[in-house]
């Protein structure tokens, strides 16, 4: 998988943003690996010890609309989760001006630990339930944080958002389409499918009420362990929040296995199985897919994925007007 949004920094540039940004000096640096959209480097530094420097992707130009803002987003999502007492990223500095260089810039404390995506086969299983009723209780706090719009954490930061939550996921859609049109990943005819989902589902999308803080991208690699005094494995933090948005946390997508009873029972929130969840959970399957679409198949040069999203997309879009077509309290 290849992409066009890496660059690596000069060792003028990190320089220059740890000393105008972090306020610091770097006495040592090192790139770090698995990065396709972010830049990272581990750094040594004379006052803030060991840190993390994220540098923001170069040709923003492939980007998503709301991909412009990821770094200022999951500032923001950090205060919070401080506020909240919830493990995350603690950020030491940011700059998203793009003036010192023309890139976001991020200082984060460095946190000694090992993704879980890294070494989940190896753990016993005492770790194990151990670490999903940790994150169980985590993601419960960070979902119970409740915004005052619907919508990415940038636009209402700033005073934008949406009163429904079908209009904020109204908004996703058009933002996708305006630049998924530009590529020839899906058929014409489908995006006025995909409009036709949202405007049917629109009176069950908007029984949710409250915005609660999504994270949106939770998966093994975003959560990091840690070792205790004993040697075993540890829960330590939710990072890389910046798909974060304020919405329904049915749209959280928790990969868990037979990990699912720990977490859940962490968790302690029903789950509802009824026909109106099932045709949001579809709707929100659907758009996370047209995401996947257009992010593989022209940010990470991955077509064939792309294609694979897509047809899951369509497959979650005849599940939502399927659903509603049986649903009682859709019919005209």
């Amino acid at each position: 998988m290849t992409t066009d949004l890496f660059r690596e920094a000069s060792r003028e540039e990190i320089e220059l943003v740890t000393r105008e940004i972090l306020g610091d000096a770097v006495l040592s640096f090192r790139l770090l690996s698995g990065g396709l959209f972010n830049t990272s480097y581990l750094l040594e530094t004379g006052k803030n010890g060991t840190a993390v420097l994220r540098l923001g992707p170069v040709n923003r130009h492939l980007l998503l609309p709301y991909e412009h803002f990821l770094m200022e987003s999951e500032v923001e999502v950090y205060r919070l989760c401080a506020l909240y007492g919830i493990p995350a990223s603690e950020v030491l500095a940011a700059d998203t001006s793009k003036q010192v260089i023309d890139r976001d810039v991020m200082f984060v404390r460095y946190i000694p630990s090992v993704p879980l995506s890294e070494v989940e086969d190896s753990l016993e299983p005492g770790e194990r339930e151990a670490i999903f009723g940790d994150l169980g209780r985590a993601m419960r706090a960070f979902n119970g944080i409740e915004g005052v719009r619907f919508g990415r954490i940038a636009d209402v930061l700033h005073g934008g958002g949406s009163a429904r939550w079908s209009d904020a996921l109204g908004k996703e859609l058009c933002e996708w389409e305006s630049v998924c049109r530009k590529t020839d990943f899906v058929p014409a005819e489908q995006y006025g499918r995909y409009r036709t989902a949202l405007e049917r589902a629109r009176p069950i999308l908007d029984e949710v009420k409250t915005p609660r803080l999504l994270h949106n991208d939770l998966w093994s690699g975003n959560v990091l362990l840690t070792r205790d005094e004993t040697g075993r494995r540890r829960f330590a933090a939710v990072i890389d929040a910046d798909r974060a948005l304020w919405g329904d946390p049915d749209m959280e997508v928790f990969w868990l296995g037979k990990d699912a009873k720990a977490f859940w029972d962490a968790y302690s929130a029903p789950r509802s199985e009824s026909p109106d969840t099932g045709i949001r959970r579809a709707f929100y399957r659907m758009l996370t897919h047209l995401w996947a679409v257009y992010i593989y198949g022209l940010e990470y040069q991955s077509p064939d994925i792309a294609v694979r999203e897509r047809k899951r997309a369509d497959e979650a879009c005849d599940a939502v007007l399927d659903g509603i077509r049986k649903n009682p309290k859709t019919k005209s």
